[in-house]
């Protein structure tokens, strides 16, 4: 049987890390929504621009194009990360439907957020590698002559959010599937 007092400092240290965790997730929900709404307003202010331009200045400038084209994979990338940090990326609901004990299903919300996880480092180092191979080649866009490494690095920074956010989740899922397994062999509840 466990000392007393190391049951408290384990249950602290869980506590503690819950709150890093919830301060890093916080952290990150604030990012998140600050760049996707730069992002999103500048996208907005930029098509505004074009349009102004192009019909009433009659003085079209095709680097916008560029530029829009930029922003857009931008909040696309930052969205993707976003989505999974607020968990509003698609799911199947069915399973909750087949399975009623809680503790089965913390344990399938944890084996598909490790899925996820897996899943986002294997996109996300395709992404490096990919980027890595547009710098080294010197690829630049057509009309403002800017890298393209500019474009490729929503990728990574899109895959590493989703990364970073299905590994919290998991920590989070995996404190909770315990204090579900501790609560079943007491005999408590939820």
């Amino acid at each position: 049987m466990p000392h007393p007092s190391s049951t408290l400092a384990a249950e602290g240290n869980v506590e503690v890390m819950s709150i890093r965790l919830t301060s890093i997730t916080n952290l990150l929900h604030t990012t998140y929504r600050v760049l996707m709404l730069l992002a999103g307003f500048s996208l907005a202010a930029l098509m505004c621009a074009q349009v102004i331009m192009r019909y009433f200045l009659d003085s079209p400038f095709a680097g916008i194009e560029e530029i829009a084209i930029l922003l857009g994979v931008w909040v696309y990338f930052l969205g993707m990360g976003y989505a999974s940090l607020t968990r509003e990326h698609i799911q199947g609901g069915i399973v909750s439907l087949l399975v009623k004990d809680p503790w089965k299903l913390k344990l399938l919300e944890l084996a598909a957020l490790v899925v996820s996880l897996v899943a986002a480092l294997i996109f996300g180092y395709f992404a490096c590698k990919y980027a890595l191979f547009v710098i080294e080649k010197g690829r630049n866009s057509i009309y403002l002559r800017w890298p393209k490494g500019f474009w490729s690095a929503s990728m990574i920074v899109g895959f590493s959010m989703m990364a970073i956010c299905f590994l919290a989740q998991a920590v989070q899922t995996f404190h909770e599937l315990r204090v579900l397994g501790r609560n079943a062999r007491k005999g408590g509840v939820l």
